[in-house]
């Protein structure tokens, strides 16, 4: 039987936590794209809709660039050790930031908050900017809102950050966070085009939350066993194979 592709299950894992993680992002980004809502209500539809894809799409381009640089730091940690234990151990670190994301949705477990307070720092540095972009108005505005707002911190965007960590591979780690940033779309593009609170009920479905979070939690149990497995059967053949050296 064929092992599913690990870069494979990190993106799929992504992409469910970002469209489970709805209710979580419009809690978080809800007011500005509220607020862009409201500015663009005298606007023609068709530019409230452009408005919504510019600042969304821009997000989740801050995002990607964020996953590129988590990759390329994962990358650099594999390069300057011992390659074998150390991509095994982010396999399992993978299996369990899917089973932390897992534990939010289904039990509403925090394990991932900490995270939050590693990026505040550089959110002070960004949230100046963020709010002449926001103040500035217009096409230009959303889409300088948008790539700002995408550092904001937050536990579920830097668990799957660690998640682009553990691919050791830029493009894939970018492509693990444009697969999360693509599962929040819907409810953000609709919080931003029409109102806050029917973007909120679209988002807060309990079936949602629960069957994402029973494919978070396989994807994660089957992430994690499967590295646990082959670090297992490696240590046992290495083992084998000293024996009969000596």
């Amino acid at each position: 039987m064929m092992n599913p592709d690990p870069g494979a299950l990190s993106l799929g894992a992504a992409f469910v936590a970002g469209l489970a993680a709805s209710g979580h992002c419009i809690g978080m980004c809800g007011g500005i794209a509220g607020a862009l809502a409201m500015r663009s209500q005298q606007a023609l539809p068709g530019s409230r809709v452009a408005l919504a894809l510019a600042y969304n799409l821009s997000r989740i381009t801050s995002y990607a660039v964020a996953g590129a640089l988590a990759g390329l730091l994962g990358r650099t940690l594999l390069r300057a050790v011992d390659v074998a234990p150390l991509s095994i151990a982010f396999r399992v670190l993978a299996g369990l930031i899917m089973l932390a994301a897992a534990g939010r949705l289904l039990f509403g477990w925090r394990l991932l908050d900490p995270l939050e307070s590693a990026g505040s720092g550089l959110w002070r540095r960004i949230a100046p900017w963020a709010g002449r972009q926001g103040r500035s108005g217009g096409l230009g505005g959303a889409i300088g809102l948008g790539l700002a707002w995408g550092w904001l911190p937050c536990g579920m965007t830097y668990s799957m950050l660690l998640l682009a960590a553990t691919t050791a591979s830029v493009p894939l780690g970018a492509a693990v966070m444009l697969a999360f940033g693509a599962g929040t779309l819907p409810s953000m593009v609709t919080a931003t085009v029409a109102f806050e609170k029917i973007a909120r009920s679209l988002a807060s479905r309990a079936t949602l939350r629960n069957i994402a979070g029973a494919l978070l939690l396989a994807f994660g149990l089957w992430t994690a066993g499967n590295a646990l497995y082959h670090g297992a059967m490696r240590g046992a053949q290495g083992q084998h194979g000293e024996n009969e050296h000596h």
